[in-house]
């Protein structure tokens, strides 16, 4: 039950709201750490314009978190086990948040979700090392993205991403 402290709370990358005694310890939406879960009060995002090669690289990111998104939540509904199926569930609906906040940055609608469960596979051990070789895949990715970034949004961005990334992918360490 919350208490008397309630407050509001922002974060910075997804920017939703969270209500809580205190900021929580990561977005409980998008999963970026403490740090980005700011007063409301704080809260900003100056206008910038996209080079041509941030636009490419968020493009080439949406369709990265779109494709994880939606292989969680094929993995989510074969999962041999209730702790692995949420887990799968969870990474599905904050990889739909990462492709929610780069289609935001593009000025575009949030692209579709598919649920299909035969992009997967039937086994959890090969959908635990698919979600790890997914998760490298990506920071590999975003590492190069921020490397090139010149607009401080964007390199904010991809530098919480990068850090969300690695926080899925030490859930897979030694499991596959």
């Amino acid at each position: 039950m919350l208490g008397d402290n309630l407050k509001v709370f922002k974060c910075k990358i997804c920017q939703e709201g969270y209500l809580g005694d205190e900021a929580p310890t990561h977005c409980p939406f998008c999963g970026a750490h403490r740090p980005y879960i700011i007063d409301p009060e704080d809260f900003d995002i100056p206008e910038y314009a996209l080079t041509d090669v941030s636009r490419k690289n968020l493009e080439e990111a949406l369709i990265l978190e779109v494709g994880n998104a939606e292989f969680y939540f094929c993995a989510a509904a074969k999962a041999d086990n209730v702790a692995d199926a949420t887990m799968f569930k969870r990474l599905g609906k904050i990889e739909s948040e990462h492709a929610a906040t780069i289609a935001k940055e593009l000025k575009i609608s949030s692209p579709d979700i598919s649920r299909d469960k035969d992009m997967c596979s039937d086994k959890n051990v090969g959908n635990l090392s698919e979600s790890h070789q997914r998760e490298a895949n990506a920071i590999s990715h975003y590492t190069q993205f921020l490397s090139e970034a010149t607009e401080e949004r964007i390199k904010e961005i991809f530098t919480a991403i990068i850090e969300i990334e690695k926080d899925h992918l030490s859930l897979t360490e030694g499991r596959f």
